[in-house]
């Protein structure tokens, strides 16, 4: 099962009529429309030719049947007839081939469902040395319904088994070294039973159905490129979910494999204030109207949304754990949440007698009333202004997990850093594009670091690469960034209907559709190859992460001949900043540290699960170990972390500020750049930066 985030949690699925004859008309016109539109707007429209139509056909029953464990090799024979069809009912508008794959789905699933209630109704021993590959993405499929059932029987033992010991270290953190408990067990199943209760149950819905054919629809589109994609009509909570204000927590939930975490928390709001709730806690229960805990475990998305949030000044009540540690109980009361996360935000970092700045942007966000005085480029010349009241030395940009944003805010906020001056080409159907400022000077131009790391997208890439193309300033972080070079608009699907004629809007969903590629100063493009940070830190920083070239559908790199272009004039020597760095690096045993447990945490994935207590107890150490392992090294000792301080207005009474206030809003911000070893080595990258002026035999080329 994926893993996917979600901050409020919304519903979408396809409006399709109650009628089920009409259903089948209804998804030919759903496909008919799509198929226009990219036809008509998309970038560079692949050939929709019997290798489209394999790919689609391959990719829909790895969609439809992750695990491979509903779906049996025959029925993947019977479906094999439409390999060479697709692309011929998508150009006639016929669902033809998602009724069959759905039709046999529903039925495996339902035979998988008889087998799964024997199988979870007896107790599960754990002696036997066995094992199961448990993440089974491209596995074969079961040769017969006897080799399906005994694949739900280990990987059932193997999800009681997980639980089991997730349960078992909640209660008791020395777990580990206990012997088999049989009353965990029955709980351990008992959680397993609902969650898959919940999923079989909800697969005979008629909206289960309709968001499978979503799923099949945005097979089609990523086939033409990984960032186009379609999405069905939401229903009316989803528009009450996207509301920036409401009552809650402040916390980003995500759920993996039924499973929900606190994937990140909101500062300011009540769980980030009250310092009882942490990243990555699994909830493991939430107490309802009455005030009775609840196991969350299975639920639908909406339910766990509408557990947390409530009334104001109410409280929620939840059980939470982090990895490898006993369970808690965390109260936490209801406030407003006002979305305000992704604003950029600064603070001033003290060593050896000299100020650096560091700015905090999460994305390049924009204002949707047009008001030039906001936006991400608008607050981050605020920060600046800061910075310079602070008099720092040199300023490090974070730009790492920035997805990217508006183009718009990317180009203003360069001019910041640089004068006047292309900062990037976009390449429609027709024409290109200069995209550039046209201010007479930077507002910043001092040693300037700007730090990346492979979730650095979009937005981020531009900025990223001008910086680079321009010589102005470092990028350091992982090998490369993202890889996204291209840009997407979001373009409604349907129909207007006819007042005169009393028939009305028919709505077929919406979809992002690729519709130009955007290049460096240079005329090279950022898709694929991304940046490539001029001091690596890391290869990757997470072995989980996905960048573009994982995509299986992608379009290619190239470049256009462009304009050219002066570069600043240089005052730091690079090249012996950079050398310097990699000297550092190289002698860091942390680095190497980090690289290896995340190639071992990798691979601990791939190997198959064992399913005897005393042998999953030593994989679970493993994994655990690493992990914890990843967390330390990453954290700078005690004596060496970096003396933080928020940055103030100063142009704004003492008294008015409100300082302490803000201080304790960003106290664990704050720690965390004072622990972070990439940001001190990006500090001693800015000493050196100033500790190396560019020799007076160099001239600006």
């Amino acid at each position: 099962m994926t893993a996917y985030a979600l901050s409020a949690g919304f519903y979408a699925a396809a409006q399709s009529p109650e009628d089920p004859k009409a259903v089948p008309a209804y998804r030919g016109a759903v496909i008919s429309s799509m198929m226009d539109r990219i036809e008509q707007k998309h970038l560079y429209p692949k050939p929709v030719d019997d290798t489209f139509s394999a790919n689609v056909w391959k990719r829909f029953l790895s969609t439809l049947d992750p695990n491979s464990d509903i779906l049996l090799q025959e029925d993947v024979d019977m479906l094999a007839a439409y390999k060479t069809q697709i692309d011929d009912q998508l150009r006639a508008g016929k669902p033809d081939f998602f009724e069959a794959a759905w039709n046999v789905y529903r039925k495996r699933l339902m035979e998988a469902e008889v087998d799964y209630k024997e199988l979870i109704a007896h107790p599960f021993s754990f002696d036997k040395k066995e094992t199961v590959k448990h993440i089974r993405k491209e596995e074969a499929f079961s040769v017969d319904k006897a080799a399906r059932k005994e694949l739900w029987r280990k990987l059932l033992k193997y999800y009681v088994l997980r639980n089991y010991m997730e349960i078992s270290i909640a209660a008791d953190s020395d777990a580990l070294a206990k012997s088999f408990n049989r009353e965990t067990e029955v709980k351990a199943r008992a959680k397993v039973k609902k969650y898959y209760d919940d999923i079989f149950h909800d697969a005979q819905s008629k909206r289960t159905a309709d968001e499978k054919f979503d799923l099949f629809m945005n097979v089609v589109a990523m086939e033409f490129d990984a960032h186009t994609m379609f999405t069905g009509p939401k229903d009316r909570t989803f528009n009450e979910m996207i509301n920036k204000r409401y009552f809650g927590l402040g916390i980003e939930l995500e759920n993996k494999e039924g499973e929900y975490y606190v994937r990140r928390l909101l500062p300011g709001g009540p769980a980030y204030m009250s310092g009882v709730v942490k990243e990555s806690d699994h909830i493991l229960s939430i107490s309802n109207a009455q005030g009775e805990m609840m196991s969350i475990s299975g639920m639908p998305n909406i339910a766990v949304v509408n557990m947390i949030r409530g009334e104001k000044g109410t409280s929620v009540k939840m059980q939470l754990q982090q990895a490898g540690e006993q369970a808690r109980t965390a109260v936490v009361r209801r406030d407003e949440i006002i979305d305000t996360e992704n604003k950029a935000k600064s603070a001033v970092i003290e060593k050896n007698g000299k100020r650096f700045g560091f700015i905090r942007l999460n994305d390049f966000y924009f204002d949707e009333t047009g008001n030039p005085m906001e936006g991400s480029a608008a607050d981050i010349s605020r920060e600046l202004t800061k910075l310079r009241d602070e008099e720092v030395e040199g300023i490090i940009l974070d730009l790492r997990s920035n997805g990217g944003g508006a183009l718009n805010e990317v180009v203003k906020m360069c001019g910041s850093f640089l004068p006047g001056s292309a900062i990037s080409w976009l390449r429609g159907k027709t024409a290109l594009n200069r995209y550039g400022t046209a201010n007479a000077q930077a507002f910043y131009t001092g040693p300037l670091t700007v730090m990346v790391d492979e979730s650095s997208a979009s937005a981020s890439e531009i900025f990223a690469a001008a910086i680079q193309d321009y010589k102005r300033g470092l990028i350091v972080g992982t090998k490369t960034t993202f890889g996204k070079g291209t840009a997407q608009q979001m373009v409604n699907l349907g129909k207007l209907g006819d007042s005169t004629r009393g028939t009305e809007d028919v709505r077929y969903g919406s979809m992002r559709l690729t519709i130009e590629k955007f290049y460096r100063t240079s005329g090279s493009s950022t898709q694929l190859k991304g940046v490539s940070s001029d001091i690596i830190m890391q290869s990757r920083m997470n072995w989980q992460s996905v960048m573009e070239t994982d995509y299986p559908s992608v379009m290619s790199y190239d470049s256009v001949n462009v304009l050219p272009y002066i570069p600043v004039k240089p005052t730091t020597d690079f090249a012996a900043v950079i050398q310097k760095a990699q000297a550092r690096i190289a002698a860091n045993p942390m680095y190497a540290g980090v690289e290896e447990a995340n190639r071992r945490l990798k691979a601990l994935t791939q190997e198959p699960a064992a399913l005897d207590l005393e042998g999953f107890k030593a994989q679970h150490r493993q994994w655990y170990d690493n992990t914890k392992k990843i967390q330390a090294l990453r954290e700078l000792p005690a004596d060496k972390t970096l003396q933080v301080m928020l940055t103030t207005n100063r142009n704004i009474n003492p008294l008015l500020r409100n300082d302490a206030e803000r201080t304790k809003v960003n106290k664990d911000w704050l720690q965390k750049i004072a622990k972070d070893v990439y940001v001190a080595e990006t500090i001693s990258i800015l000493e050196d930066m100033i500790a190396n002026p560019v020799p007076a035999t160099i001239e600006n080329k």
